[in-house]
């Protein structure tokens, strides 16, 4: 690939790469855009932005100053988690549901692979966020994020799934959003040319570590630059989003996951506006005032989305306390019984069999079984199948989980339909004529999500 100079003013850059075109396959040139390095670099800030990324900065302290017993605060990051994957996931086209991730998580615990994608792609998105929150932490101690670090983010999406290849893989290919099945030269973004992936990178890199900008903003302007600069193959979206939460754990304006991508999923059109603004400017380097001008819509969307964070993690706390009292009422256990061992890791363990519960607790098969029936006895999980086969799930954390199906999992799941999802579900069979007519680059696959479809393109695997 062969890249131009960027000039002194504007941020686009012609570039040449094999891809499909109208006619066919072949090497041509195209425009990509290149955002301005962060480096040095201080957004002009005007009162209204000002007071925006004040009111956020309170309704971030305001979910720090919550009231959780020790209880309360293992379900709610357990929920909010949960809430990210799958909220985040959709936004790019990936449905899973409370019942799917439950299931996807029992059988990952049990070592057995994930049948249905989505499930498989959701629960990534859980792991993801897991570890954002731990980099945070990580961050804190030692003041220092790597690109490996990034890299393992981003691994951590797709291991477990089919697209496991590409998980922690800068990519090697143009890539371009637009409408499905759109060529280059109709693409809403082109991203910067492959060889530029890197050097941006490190400058996101040393700008995660050096800015001492206000946790909002630094993490507004750090997912923007990381969405414009689309490092990898596919996950861009999810990873980025992920970002969010360790810039805010590293900074100390956060303890665990943030419900931002609950937020932002509300308001999917304004979220992809806001960062297409931001993506857009032309202007020199040096021009601070045009660079804050193009990033003040996506500053506002995000400072609104913390707001509305908070009101949700307020919500949250009233309903996860009720649950913390109604399982301290019901289960009252001997201090060092199996029973009250289990008790704080159920959040963690939303559908469970007594094989889990003896490896996790150290104890034997028959006493972890002596255990689940007490909890069953006072209604904290329930539980399904036979005595060979008998599966537990906790009713309060996984409210719709109802019934499961022939072998074991929720009715449904990996079967098509699914009671609980959306329909229908971008990422299930969908009838040729009604799917997408994208053509990857380098799968050379059609896209199997249903035509007009939001979010990235997904391809079928090998055969």
């Amino acid at each position: 690939m062969r890249t131009d100079k960027m000039g002194s003013v504007g941020q686009h850059v012609e570039a040449s790469a094999w891809m499909r075109t109208a006619g066919g396959y072949g090497k041509r040139s195209y425009r990509a855009y290149v955002p301005h390095p962060l480096k040095g670099w201080d957004p002009v800030l005007n009162a209204d932005d000002l007071e925006a990324l004040t009111a956020a900065d309170r309704a971030l302290i305001s979910i720090l100053s919550l009231p959780w017993t020790d209880m309360g605060a293992s379900i709610a990051d357990w929920m909010t988690a949960r809430d990210e994957s799958i909220r985040s996931s959709m936004i790019e086209g990936v449905v899973s549901t409370e019942s799917g991730l439950a299931w996807a998580r029992y059988l990952d615990a049990a070592g057995r692979a994930v049948s249905d994608e989505n499930d498989a792609l959701t629960l990534g998105a859980a792991k993801q966020i897991t570890h954002a929150v731990n980099l945070g932490a990580q961050m804190k101690a030692d003041g220092a994020c790597r690109l490996d670090d990034v890299l393992d983010l981003h691994r951590a999406l797709f291991a477990g799934t089919r697209d496991r290849a590409i998980g922690g893989v800068l990519r090697d290919e143009p890539i371009w959003v637009g409408p499905p099945g759109c060529l280059v030269d109709d693409a809403t973004f082109v991203a910067p040319p492959p060889d530029r992936v890197p050097g941006l990178m490190s400058d996101l890199i040393e700008y995660l570590n050096a800015s001492r900008h206000p946790a909002p903003l630094k993490a507004a302007v750090a997912h923007a630059q990381f969405e414009t600069i689309h490092p990898f193959e596919d996950g861009n979206g999810r990873t980025g989003r992920a970002l969010i939460h360790t810039v805010l754990n590293a900074a100390d304006a956060a303890r665990g996951a943030v419900p931002i991508s609950t937020t932002l999923s509300d308001n999917r059109r304004t979220y992809y506006d806001a960062l297409h603004a931001a993506q857009s400017v032309e202007c020199d380097r040096s021009d601070a005032l045009a660079r804050s001008a193009a990033l003040r819509s996506w500053l506002r969307v995000f400072n609104r989305a913390c707001q509305d964070a908070a009101q949700a993690a307020a919500a949250s706390a009233r309903r996860v306390e009720a649950i913390s009292t109604r399982w301290q009422a019901a289960g009252q256990f001997r201090r060092d019984s199996a029973a009250a061992r289990l008790l704080p890791l159920l959040p963690s363990m939303p559908v469970l069999d007594a094989e889990m519960v003896a490896k996790r607790l150290g104890i034997s098969r028959k006493a972890a079984r002596r255990a689940l029936n007490s909890l069953e006895s006072t209604g904290i999980v329930g539980a399904t199948g036979g005595r060979r086969h008998r599966r537990y799930h906790t009713p309060d954390l996984v409210s719709v989980l109802r019934r499961m199906g022939p072998d074991g999992g929720p009715a449904g799941v990996g079967r098509g339909s699914r009671a609980d999802a959306p329909a229908p579900a971008p990422g299930r069979a969908v009838p040729l004529r009604q799917q997408c007519q994208h053509i990857g680059v380098r799968s050379e696959r059609r896209c199997r999500l249903p035509a007009g479809h939001e979010g990235q393109h997904r391809y079928p695997p090998d055969e």
